[in-house]
């Protein structure tokens, strides 16, 4: 591993030089100064942020890895997350790992490099065994997951969440009732599953199978089968989409078809993203936004960097909230 003294060596400076030169806060010749960053250029040196860093004992640094920054989702995250982090002294790194078990792997591997204080981890995957060599090295809470690893997780009650909104469309007259699902396989949607067929035997109901949309691809995809589900004649009532970014799209499909909401479909979607209040009609959706536990998950985070230890498992589940808006008909009425 290329050194400091290497870079002094090949600068034909002292160490403490390139270490001034380096700090961006001493002052040193312009010459010298360039032939150092020639140097550290040349032989591709990596500043120990570690070492540097051994007087305060920290970086001050975090990371936050997200699955999407396109997902409106995961901007108000973000938001929060940084404003709990500079109100504690640190400064937040961002990384999207656009879905990507590779990508994970790498800002993890990243950060590490980097001396982060702590990680914020948002997985986009179900897979752990990419997240395994770093549990244990470095302060971390998954967030959005149970996982079974030695870290804190904070997760949202799904099964409680789909419970509640399946529950409201049936208190207002809906049978039948159409289930957008971005991914079957994803853990949370296997749970938002349970929670609707949960709310369903108690009405002595079951789901019908072929009122589930799987898989869809995009918002094209959505568009398409949407429409496709709404032309047959034994249409469902409502439309239930697992998440509140699959929405727009539903919206679209129901006004090409000439229909309205909710006079001839009721939906509910899933997160409460910031702008679903503005459709028209505004959404009934689930409440279970980071907003609203951000300060716990990174009072577990800050607890971990305060001792530089890295605690061991935990599991928090924090329920959502039923926001009622006016998409949804109470039938007979």
């Amino acid at each position: 591993m290329v050194g400091i003294r290497d870079v002094a060596k090949y600068a034909g400076v002292s160490p403490s030089t390139v270490s001034r030169a380096l700090s961006g806060v001493a002052f040193v010749e312009p010459q010298t100064k360039e032939r150092v960053l020639e140097a550290v250029s040349a032989l591709n040196y990596k500043p120990n942020l570690a070492a540097r860093s051994l007087k305060k004992g920290s970086t001050k640094l975090i990371g936050l890895i997200i699955p999407d920054v396109t997902n409106p989702y995961y901007p108000e995250i973000v938001k929060c997350m940084e404003t709990y982090a500079s109100l504690a002294g640190y400064s937040m790194i961002l990384c999207d790992a656009l879905g990507s078990v590779e990508k994970e792997q790498y800002y993890m591997e990243t950060l590490q490099h980097l001396f982060v204080d702590g990680i914020l981890y948002i997985a986009s995957t179900e897979s752990i065994d990419h997240i395994k060599p770093y549990v244990g090295t470095v302060p971390m809470v998954v967030v959005n997951r149970t996982f079974d690893l030695d870290v804190p997780c904070v997760n949202i009650d799904n099964v409680d969440a789909t419970y509640q909104v399946t529950n409201y469309l049936l208190k207002n007259g809906h049978r039948d009732i159409a289930l957008l699902i971005n991914d079957k396989d994803r853990q949370y949607n296997k749970e938002r599953l349970e929670g609707v067929e949960k709310a369903l035997q108690e009405y002595g109901l079951e789901q019908r199978e072929d009122l589930i949309i799987r898989n869809v691809k995009d918002e094209e995809d959505i568009r398409e089968r949407t429409k496709k589900l709404l032309s047959r004649k034994d249409r469902p009532s409502a439309i239930f989409a697992f998440n509140d970014y699959m929405v727009f799209a539903v919206y679209k499909a129901v006004y090409e078809l000439n229909m309205t909401i909710p006079g001839d479909v009721s939906i509910a979607g899933f997160d409460d993203i910031p702008f679903v209040k503005y459709l028209n009609p505004s959404l009934t959706t689930i409440r279970h936004s980071l907003q609203d536990s951000a300060e716990s998950v990174f009072e577990k985070l800050e607890e971990q960097m305060k001792t530089a230890k890295c605690a061991g498992r935990s599991v928090t589940y924090n329920k959502g909230r039923l926001v009622v808006r006016d998409s949804v008909k109470k039938l007979g009425v």
